[in-house]
This record gives structure tokens, sequence and C-alpha cells, in this order.
């Protein structure tokens, strides 16, 4: 691992509203935020393993050995630009394009292990959907008691936090920036996982998460994780080579710096815009086949364009391991 300190990104800049402002709004008048949501506890952040709980490092043991193994012995690695790995473990946002259930624990082995291991501070927050991954809480039925069982004792572990994917809308992203600001977070610009091996669209969840929290950007590329474990497949392949690409930090300040419009709209447009441009940077690193931002959108996705649908922004969510 690079020991190579980053100067301060341009990205590095102070946020024009305190934390949980929302923008300078009358906080009576902001959207409620989903009661589920607001009953879950950010992850903990750790700053040895000998102080967190030993399920913490039976789960990060777990992973790491697993990822290890599937990564590094039964298939090659090749991890281009640690250099650009900042040195700090707070308001550090990575931003990878998204095709297989496998990209998290390839990160983790590409960027932060064996660093994570002696500082878990460094342990990235991964953003996962609620039912697919920590199980229905209101179903009975074997599948979701499972996951269920999972999310608490496994992923919870591994600094997971639920989110609900049709649940709130942009209003929800405010409890990521807080997490943001004091953590490494993982995010699927994407917002689920590539069908096509093409990259899609960015989501305007990660733009407004991006406006708000000012963090460090780093845009990165996976580039064979769809032939480890693509969608579709249930057993992984081996003796495939998967390439790590990490961008350098990203100057949004020409986006960022301008001033929230006060039309909802303008605010999405915003936000969409500052997700493309991450989505451009990612696209730049690798051979993959990109799928052009100005190609003519089809009917769905010209309304997703011009009304904010929280459905719609609700994808733009990272999940921990498909989308």
């Amino acid at each position: 691992m690079s020991k190579h300190r980053l100067p301060d990104s341009p990205m590095r800049v102070t946020p024009q509203t305190p934390p949980g402002s929302n923008n300078g709004q009358d906080p009576k008048l902001a959207p409620p935020t989903s009661q589920s949501q607001e009953d879950i506890k950010p992850p903990e952040k750790h700053t040895s393993l000998l102080k967190a709980s030993a399920s913490v490092g039976i789960a990060l043991g777990i992973a790491t050995v697993g990822s290890f193994l599937l990564f590094r012995l039964l298939n090659r690695m090749k991890v281009e630009g640690l250099e650009n790995i900042p040195d700090s473990h707070e308001n550090v946002l990575y931003c990878p394009n998204h095709s297989s259930i496998l990209d998290n624990f390839a990160l983790g082995v590409g960027l932060y292990i064996p660093r994570m291991l002696f500082r878990p501070e460094y342990i990235p927050i991964n953003l996962a959907d609620r039912k697919n991954f920590f199980g229905d809480p209101s179903s009975r039925r074997l599948k979701d008691r499972v996951l269920r069982a999972l999310g608490e004792y496994f992923f919870k572990n591994l600094r997971t936090f639920p989110v609900d994917r049709r649940g709130a809308g942009l209003e929800q992203v405010d409890q990521w920036v807080d997490m943001l600001r004091q953590n490494i977070v993982i995010v699927f610009p994407e917002g689920t996982r590539s069908r096509t091996g093409e990259i899609g669209r960015g989501r305007a969840g990660v733009g407004k998460l991006i406006y708000d929290a000012r963090p460090t950007v780093i845009p990165v590329r996976l580039i064979g994780t769809d032939e480890v474990l693509g969608v579709g497949k249930l057993i992984p392949s081996f003796f495939r080579t998967v390439r790590i690409i990490i961008g350098k930090p990203l100057d949004l300040t020409d986006l960022i710096d301008q001033p929230l419009p006060q039309e909802e709209r303008a605010q999405y447009a915003l936000y969409r815009a500052i997700s493309n441009r991450v989505i451009e940077s990612i696209r730049s690193l690798g051979d993959g086949r990109p799928l052009p931002l100005d190609r003519q959108p089809d009917a769905t996705e010209a309304t997703e364009d011009t009304e904010p649908e929280s459905s719609e922004v609700s994808e733009a969510k990272p999940e921990m391991t498909q989308g």
C-alpha cells in the first residue's frame, strides 16, 4: 500500500451550509425524514479493533479472508493509481462503476487491505438496500429472517448502513451527508448494477451528497468483476483478471460553488450534472464500453430528467453488493 499523502483536494472546501441545515431552508419546512431511517444508528467508527466487539473482528476477518482468496489467489487483481488514495479517513467518497455483487469486496482488497486491519477507521461505510441485505422487517418468510440475521451480525459489523430504496426521496441523503463528513464512503453513482457492461447515467442523489458534504471525490473504474460474478451468475468464475483503476481527486468546484436554485427542478438538474461529471470521469479511466450521455433518452428517462421522483432518487444510493 502506498504511503503517499495527497495534498488537499480542490473538493475539500468549507461547506456553504452548516451540518443539518438543509441548505438554508427552515427546518420546520424541510421534508420529513423516513421514520424507519430515524431509528437506525450510523455505523460506529472504531479506532482500534481491540476496542471493538468480537463480532466486528469476526465479520471483518471473514470478509477479508474470503475477498483475498477470491481476488488474489483464485483470480488475479491489478490495481492502478494507488498514489491517488487520500491519507484522510474523513469526508472521502469513492465513486466506482457497478457491475457485480462483489464490487465492494474487490474495492476493500484493492484499496485498504491490510491497512484497515490495523486501523479500522479506514473501513469504508457501505449503504445497502434494507430489503435486499437486511430483510423485509414486516415479512416472516425464511429468506427475510435469514437476511435480518446476516444484516444484524455480519453486514452491520462491516459498517453497512441500511437504507430504504423505495422510501423517501432526496431528503434521506441528508443522513448520508453527516456520515460522509466523518468517514470514508463508497457510492455507486449509477445506482444499480449494469446488465450490459456499459456504464449508465449518474443519479441525482449522489450529486446532492457531493454538493452538501463537499468531500474528496475519487472516481474508480472496475473492470472484470462482472466476469467473476456478473448479474445472473450464482457461482463465481476463477482465473480471471480484475483491474481497479483509481483516479485522481475530482475538481467539481464549478458546480458545487453554484448557489442552490430555489426551484426544485433546477436543483435536481444541478445534482444530476454533478453526478454525470463523476460518471464521465469514471469512463475516462478504462477501456470499457461507454454509454454516451448525449444519447436520446426514452420516454421514461425523459420524464425522470424533468420530474424528480422519489423512487428514482432513491436508486442513487450505493449498495454494498448490488443495485
